[in-house]
Order: C-alpha cells, then sequence, then structure tokens
C-alpha cells in the first residue's frame, strides 16, 4: 500500500517496503530505501542516500538527510522532526537482530561520524553529534577462546547533550541529560547528568546540577548582537539588502545607545519587516513583518498569515525567505527553531 502526498517529489529513487507513506512536500533525489514499513513526514528532503532496515523506517518533518548517507538496523531506524544527518555519515556496521537505532527530535550529526548499529543506539532530543565522532555497541575481533576481550552492550545519550568532534564512545555506555564531552575524547563509562568529561579515556571534568540562568539584560544584549551579526550576514553573504533600525519604541524615535533593554530593532528587507522587542505590545498592527520576542502574545500566534518566532519556547511560524533564512542564521547559536 502506498500513500504518498501529491506534492512530494520523487526522482531517481527506489523505494522497496509493504506500506510506504510519504506526506506534503517530501522531496527524494537519488535515494534508495528499503524496508518492512516506511513513514516519511512533511518537508523533508534526502539526497543521495541508502537506508535500510528489516523492520519500520519512521523520518519526521522537517528532516534533511544529505549525501552519500547510508543507514542500516536490522529492527528498525526512527529520526524524529527537524534533524540533520550530514554528509557521508554511517550508521551500520555488522547486523544482529537486536540492530536497532532511535534519534529524538531537533538532532544533528555531522560529517563521517560512524555509529554502529550492532546492538541498540538510543539518542534524545537536542543531541549535537560532531564530524567524524564513532559510537560502537560493540567490540570483538581476536577469538575469545584465547583469553581476548569481548564486549557488545547497548549505547544511550540522553537528551541535550553535545558530543563534539573527533569523539569515541565504547560499548554499554549511558550518556546523561545535558552532558557535554572533550574534543577527542574516549568515553568508556556512563557520564552523570549534568556533567563535563575529556581525556582519554574520559573522566569528569565539571558537575553542576544548577544550569545557569540568565537575566532578561543579559539576554537582550545577546539578541542585539545576533541582529547585528544578521544584519551583516544577509548584506555580506546572501547579498540581499536590508536597513538596520535601533528605536526606544516602535513608535518612537531611532536611537544610537545600543545598550538600552528598551531597544526595538528593525530590519527592513525589499519585501518584509524583522522587528524584535523585548516585550512586544498587544496592539502592534503590522500583520506583513516577522515578530520576534521571547514571549509573543497569543493576539499575534493566532493569525495565521502573521510571522513569529518565540525566543522561549522556541515555537515559531515561519512562512516567509527572510524568515527561513534568520531562523537557519540561529542555529548557529544554538538556537533551534520548532518549525
Amino acid at each position: 500500500m502506498k500513500k504518498i502526498d501529491k506534492t512530494a517529489i520523487i526522482k531517481n529513487s527506489k523505494l522497496e517496503s509493504i506500506n510506504v507513506t510519504i506526506k506534503k512536500n517530501v522531496k527524494l533525489t537519488n535515494v534508495q530505501i528499503k524496508a518492512k514499513q516506511l513513514l516519511i513526514g512533511e518537508n523533508s528532503i534526502l539526497i543521495d542516500c541508502q537506508i535500510f532496515s528489516e523492520g519500520e523506517v519512521i523520518i519526521g518533518k522537517n528532516c534533511e538527510i544529505k549525501e552519500q548517507t547510508i543507514m542500516n538496523a536490522f529492527r528498525g531506524i526512527t529520526i524524529g522532526s527537524r534533524c540533520i544527518i550530514d554528509r557521508n555519515v554511517t550508521i551500520g556496521g555488522m547486523q544482529s537482530e537486536q540492530s536497532e537505532i532511535s534519534i529524538g527530535d531537533d538532532c544533528v550529526i555531522l560529517y563521517r561520524s560512524y555509529l554502529n548499529t550492532t546492538r541498540k543506539i538510543l539518542i534524545g532530543n537536542n543531541v549535537g553529534i560532531g564530524g567524524y565522532s564513532l559510537i560502537f555497541t560493540h567490540s570483538a575481533w581476536p577469538n575469545i577462546l584465547n583469553g581476548s576481550p569481548n564486549k557488545f552492550g547497548d549505547v544511550v545519550v540522553d537528551d541535550n547533550v553535545w558530543i563534539p568532534w573527533n569523539v569515541v564512545i565504547l560499548p554499554g555506555v549511558n550518556i546523561g541529560k545535558n552532558s557535554s564531552i572533550g574534543t577527542n575524547s574516549t568515553v568508556t563509562k556512563d557520564v552523570p547528568k549534568n556533567s563535563f568529561v575529556a581525556g582519554n579515556p574520559a573522566k569528569i571534568k565539571q558537575t553542576s546540577n544548577n544550569k545557569k540562568v540568565l537575566t532578561k539584560t543579559k539576554k537582550n544584549s545577546l539578541v542585539l548582537k545576533i541582529l547585528d551579526d544578521f544584519h551583516n550576514y544577509s548584506q555580506e553573504f546572501l547579498k540581499i539588502p536590508n536597513k538596520m533600525e535601533i528605536k526606544n519604541s516602535l513608535k518612537g524615535k531611532s536611537s544610537n545607545n545600543k545598550k538600552s533593554d528598551k531597544q526595538n530593532v528593525i530590519l527592513s528587507f525589499k519585501n518584509s519587516l524583522l522587528i524584535y522587542a523585548l516585550t512586544l505590545d498587544p496592539n502592534l498592527n503590522n500583520k506583513s513583518s516577522i515578530l520576534v520576542s521571547f514571549k509573543i502574545p497569543q493576539k499575534f500566534k493566532s493569525l495565521k498569515t502573521q510571522e513569529w518566532i518565540e525566543l522561549d519556547s522556541l515555537n515559531s511560524n515561519i512562512l516567509s525567505d527572510t524568515g527561513k533564512n534568520f531562523s537557519s542564521f540561529i542555529r548557529r547559536y544554538g538556537i533551534r527553531l520548532k518549525i
């Protein structure tokens, strides 16, 4: 049974599955997938990749799987929404009856990483895995009858974990939520939540049960800097002319004081405006703008044509190219919107 939305674009691709469901605006180019069941969520893009499983392959919405990626897991492959699997990533290796991988929402696996699925790999939400990193679920080669070591074990990576480039994670390791690993580290045992570990083998360098909370003043200052960077990025890299204005209020005069907590920023593009305010006035009447703030009044959220970005919740309603450019740009600061 095949349910392929009429807006989906499928080119030079081979889909071998009993049940295929492909949602709207999906784009597949030079893709090979073999699975018992296949589901690809809306707006996902797969290019020049191969995916194999004897179970289900489920890919969430707004995902991107890039060129030369190969994925293989006997029991099943699940990828949440808004994930990016970069070029030349390999997920597979020696298969078994326990081979499986599950990846949560808002995750990134970067260039030439290798994830071994001889056993199960469970990755939570908002996890970043840097390029050339290695995750193993088995360690075996010399004959165990000659006294050689042998180990198989699932690997669990909890929510909000950052694994930078060139990290090795060995079988049976659990990495607790909100933890980070040092570059070039080898992780041989469990990492407690809220920890930073580094070294070969990796050891705990720092633990903290108290997440740093920024003041509104500090957060506002950071957003003003990001908007200034986006203004320059749009001008110099994207070659999109725009004007940046700083005002004491959205109805007031412009200001040269870049340190004011009450400042509002307007970026004017040819066909759109991007407006930021620490606190938005619910009576603001500018439906053609992209509104950015830490909390968006419900009045604006209820309008389907009103674009907005809520920085505290990371929710958004983005329709225009300017909005898409901005949401993509702020990912470099770890701000990943739930589009």
